[in-house]
């Protein structure tokens, strides 16, 4: 744990001169830049090692003297490269390479990251709490493109977390399942985004935080735990309102039982070497490494429906799969913003051609295998209409190919999810407002990416130069949509409407006209209409039936 000595040296000033921060466990000595500050590396939970793997967050125990607040926490155990293996083919696509820098990473990861416009604080600013993406099996909320200075200058506070992931996040096993007193396992990152939440309600204002005005955003995987979160009775009061980028919480993957997900677990603990006669206490013997290892392996082997971050619906943190959740209006009253990009899934295409595993081919049957595999996810929302839908992208795809196979994943496992989702909240006496991002930077990747899964990301945090990002050819056009995005994006965080002055009108979603602001190719601005796809049919009453 580090901490400082009176005369001890910060990156950018005497530690005497840097702020510092009084919480219940112990000060904080963050860093000043500009007219703001930022604390990071803050521990909201114990480290959950040991005894602790697989166990809810634990109570933190106070520290004396002053914490060194000036560097971020490992991120929680994930392979060295993290998210390269997703950056790399994208940046490949435009004639760059990319080759991001070793992740490091442990079990000993809960630890999060407080941005603020202004030190000292002076009044109580709205509260936005990101929730990283990287499938639950990568990524940190310390990473370089999720850099708050751009985002808190419009007058909120950014927190930025960790959350454990993969096998360490989401395991489930009977004797998990037994020690605990809910009777549950398999839910601990969501839990540990919970007990960040709790950190916020309990500490926030000393930072300048409202912590009765908070909204949850994020994107991919931390859009789709943000959206699980609103389905969770834990939740309760921890946030009013919730920004979802390319994430709904029902759609694009299965939902899992306790017991489904408890006999992958079980066959990962036969796997496990050791001498206890508990396989928990082998499992939890285990280096994190080996463990992760043997986990990707059974898993791979035997349970690829399953997955290494499952959903699990265990009773507790999530009572019903949220589809379920949402139909039944069992979800907290939050107000939600959400929306997609328009070719989410090429970045996804593209990465698997990289590795050899793409099913698409120059005779178009694997074209016809990638849109035949959507009918299953599909079919819930779709309903009698799935098999007319999977025949219509079909056709398309003899002509357009890998566009039509882009298209038909959008819109089938995203766009109708998220338009069902707006429905939904707005039936529970809610608002939502909808969006399209569809700005593609023009250059030698534009027609095969489009605007691709996380594109957005640079736009919301103004991270152009972020060496994620910048082997993309951005313009002035992409600075002003960064502007007007996180304009809208915080003017919601403050009152629950996105709109304000100079700012091109975003209407509030209804059912009749479902309308949406679409970011345009360009990166224009403009109100459209009519977002659901062709064959989604989004009124309250269909979406009950077939949802429930």
């Amino acid at each position: 744990m580090p901490f400082l000595q009176g005369g001890a040296q910060g990156p950018s000033s005497a530690a005497g001169d840097r702020p510092l921060a009084e919480l219940a466990e112990g000060k904080l000595r963050g860093l000043q830049y500009g007219a703001g500050a930022v604390f990071r590396g803050i521990p909201f939970a114990r480290p959950p090692v040991g005894d602790f793997r697989w166990r809810e967050p634990q109570p933190l125990a106070p520290w004396s003297g002053v914490r060194d607040a000036s560097q971020p926490g490992d991120a929680c155990t994930q392979g060295i490269s993290g998210l390269s293996g997703f950056v790399a083919p994208l940046a490949h696509a435009y004639g760059a390479h990319y080759q991001g820098e070793p992740v490091q990473s442990s079990e000993d990861c809960l630890y999060l990251n407080v941005w603020v416009p202004a030190w000292p604080t002076h009044s109580a600013l709205p509260v936005m709490v990101w929730l990283h993406g990287g499938s639950n099996v990568a990524g940190s909320g310390s990473q370089s493109t999720y850099d708050g200075a751009a985002l808190v200058s419009h007058g909120v506070v950014l927190v930025t977390l960790n959350y454990r992931l993969g096998v360490f996040g989401f395991f489930s096993h009977p004797e998990l399942s037994a020690e605990s007193a809910h009777h549950s396992s398999g839910n601990y990152g969501l839990l540990d985004q919970l007990a960040a939440l709790e950190w916020v309600r309990k500490n926030i204002s000393r930072f300048g935080g409202d912590p009765k005005n908070v909204t949850l955003f994020g994107e991919s995987a931390g859009a789709i735990d943000a959206g699980l979160l609103v389905t969770s009775p834990l939740s309760a009061g921890l946030f009013k309102r919730v920004i979802s980028e390319s994430g709904p919480p029902f759609g694009v993957g299965p939902v899992r039982t306790l017991a489904e997900t408890e006999s992958a677990g079980a066959a990962i603990g036969r796997a496990a070497p050791g001498h206890f006669t508990s396989t928990l206490q082998n499992l939890r013997g285990l280096p994190g490494a080996q463990l992760a290892e043997l986990a990707d392996q059974v898993l791979k082997a035997h349970f690829q429906d399953i997955g290494p971050a499952p959903i699990v619906v265990d009773g507790w943190v999530l009572p019903r799969s949220p589809q379920e959740a949402f139909a039944r209006s069992e979800i907290s009253r939050v107000d939600v913003l959400l929306g997609l990009n328009g070719r989410e899934l090429s970045a996804f295409r593209v990465g698997a051609a990289a590795r050899q595993t793409s099913e698409t081919d120059s005779s178009g049957g694997g074209a016809r295998q990638a849109i035949g595999r959507l009918a299953d996810a599909a079919a819930p929302l779709y309903g009698a209409w799935t098999n007319p839908a999977i025949a219509w992208y079909l056709a398309k795809a003899l002509i357009h190919r890998d566009a039509a196979i882009d298209q038909a994943s959008n819109d089938m496992l995203v766009a109708c999810p998220l338009g069902a989702m707006a429905t939904l909240v707005l039936a529970s006496g809610q608002k939502a407002f909808v969006y399209r991002f569809d700005r593609t930077i023009p250059g030698k990747g534009a027609a095969e990416l489009g605007a691709f899964h996380s594109l957005e990301l640079p736009y919301v945090f103004r991270e152009f130069e972020d060496p994620s990002w910048r082997w993309l050819p951005f313009t002035s056009a992409d600075s002003r949509l960064s502007a007007a995005i996180q304009a809208y994006w915080t003017q919601f965080a403050k009152t629950g409407n996105p709109n304000s002055a100079g700012l091109p009108n975003w209407p509030a979603w209804n059912n009749d006209e479902e309308p949406f602001l679409e970011m345009g190719i360009g990166a224009d601005l403009a109100a459209q209409r009519r977002f659901s796809p062709t064959f989604c049919h989004l009124s309250p009453g269909r979406l009950r039936e077939h949802l429930e």
